[in-house]
């Protein structure tokens, strides 16, 4: 299995387990919470991963480093989305801000396991 879908499949896990911890020892408020910012911590990876292609394949075609006008404002616009959907789900109540903070960083744990794994097999070697 490759590096990356090692990473997600350890961010899927780590959710799920998030999950569970957040409905025993927070209630729904906070599953829900860690349940929409593992949503948005991918919709931010996927976005973040289309946004620099688009930054970078004009550059790399054209040889001199130049991007398109306003084509780094997508990594601006990104941050906008996240935080005013963060912002609604937190003001409408049904969403525990610390959940959505632990279901956002859901995908650098799941990074974590990995860094883990590698030093693991690199030192048993």
């Amino acid at each position: 299995m490759e590096g990356e879908a090692r990473m997600r499949r350890n961010a899927i896990v780590i959710t799920a387990l998030a999950a569970v911890a957040g409905l025993a020892f927070g209630g729904v408020r906070t599953l829900a919470g860690v349940l929409l910012g593992s949503v948005l911590s991918e919709f931010n990876l996927r976005w973040m991963k289309s946004s620099t292609a688009a930054i970078l394949a004009p550059a790399a075609a054209n040889r001199d480093g130049r991007v398109p006008k306003w084509t780094a404002s997508k990594f601006i616009l990104r941050w906008f989305v996240l935080v005013i959907t963060a912002a609604i789900a937190v003001w409408s109540g049904w969403f525990d801000p610390m959940g959505i903070g632990i279901g956002l960083a859901t995908f650098v744990f799941g990074v974590m396991v990995e860094a883990g794994y590698q030093a693991f097999r690199t030192f048993k070697e």
